[in-house]
C-alpha cells in the first residue's frame, strides 16, 4: 500500500481534514477498528488495554475503549482472534487476543481494499487540488472558444 499520502491536517487552500464541518473529528469503528485490531495482532499477541494504548500511539482518530474491547469480543466470536486468560504475571488475570488464520485471511483481503480506496481517494483529493488551482480552467463550467 505504499503510495503518496498527505501528512498535514491541512492542504494549500487551508481546508482542514481533521474535523468536519460540525467541529468533530472522525471516529474510528466498524470495519476500521477491527482491521487496524487485526493488524496490531499481526506483529504479536496483546492484552486488549495494550491495543488501546497503540492506537492512541499511532494517531488514529478518536475512539472509546470501551468500543475496543467489545470489538474484540465480536472478532473472537467470528474467529477472526482467539483470546485466552493469561494468568503468568501476578495481580488478576488478563484476556490476551491473538490473530487467527482467518484473522489473517481477513486482513490481507482489507489490505487490498485498502489500497485500492486509497487510490481512490488520492486521485479525487489531486482533481480537487488541481482543480482548485488551475487557473486556465472556466469557474462556471462554460467551455472557452
Amino acid at each position: 500500500m505504499p503510495e503518496k499520502t498527505r501528512t498535514s491536517s491541512a492542504n494549500k487552500n487551508g481546508r482542514g481534514r481533521g474535523r468536519d464541518a460540525g467541529g468533530r473529528e472522525p471516529r474510528l469503528t466498524g470495519d476500521l477498528l477491527s482491521s487496524s485490531l487485526l493488524a496490531f495482532l499481526r506483529r504479536s499477541n496483546a492484552y486488549g488495554y495494550a491495543l488501546v494504548q497503540e492506537l492512541a500511539k499511532a494517531g488514529l482518530p478518536g475512539f472509546d475503549s470501551t468500543t475496543v474491547y467489545r470489538t474484540l469480543r465480536q472478532l473472537e466470536k467470528a474467529g477472526l482472534v482467539s483470546s485466552f486468560w493469561d494468568t503468568s504475571d501476578s495481580g488478576p488475570a488478563k484476556r490476551r487476543y491473538s490473530l487467527t488464520t482467518a484473522g489473517e485471511t481477513f486482513l490481507n483481503l482489507w489490505y487490498d481494499i485498502f489500497g485500492k480506496y486509497q487510490k481512490v481517494l488520492q486521485s479525487a483529493w489531486e482533481s480537487v487540488d488541481n482543480r482548485d488551482t488551475d487557473d486556465s480552467a472556466p469557474g462556471d463550467g462554460a467551455q472557452e472558444e
